[in-house]
């Protein structure tokens, strides 16, 4: 398992890099992470890395990452770097309502965070 998730102090978030193929094992793994580490925190929102996703093992896959951010309570999720192919499945995903989080697409880690932080102030 390469890819990577710690919540970010200075941004009180949880960051995840995924790389490579994300399956539905490392999907429950990293559902349970986030729980974990949003443990007491101000907020329920995450940075997702995809510069070097892979793809998705299964439909499976995807439901279960959806009910894992639900699980954990994610307010709010920003995607970073989603190619074409990523951010077609997350929006229709979101269109389905299998996930409660807000969510956007951004170039940078800069933008994600700004979006993020405008979310705060809306709430």
């Amino acid at each position: 398992m390469e890819h990577k998730i710690w919540y970010d102090e200075e941004h009180q978030l949880v960051q995840m890099k995924i790389i490579g193929e994300y399956t539905t094992e490392e999907t429950i793994y990293h559902g349970k992470k986030c729980i974990e580490l949003l443990e007491g925190k101000p907020y329920r929102q995450m940075v997702v890395d995809l510069f070097e996703f892979g793809n998705m093992e299964s439909r499976e896959t995807r439901s279960v990452s959806n009910k894992m951010l639900n699980q954990a309570g994610i307010t709010d999720v920003a995607y970073v770097g989603a190619n074409a192919a990523a951010r077609m499945i997350a929006k229709v995903l979101m269109k389905l309502g299998s996930l409660k989080a807000e969510s956007d697409f951004f170039k940078d880690f800069n933008a994600a965070i700004k979006w993020i932080e405008k979310r705060r102030k809306q709430v």
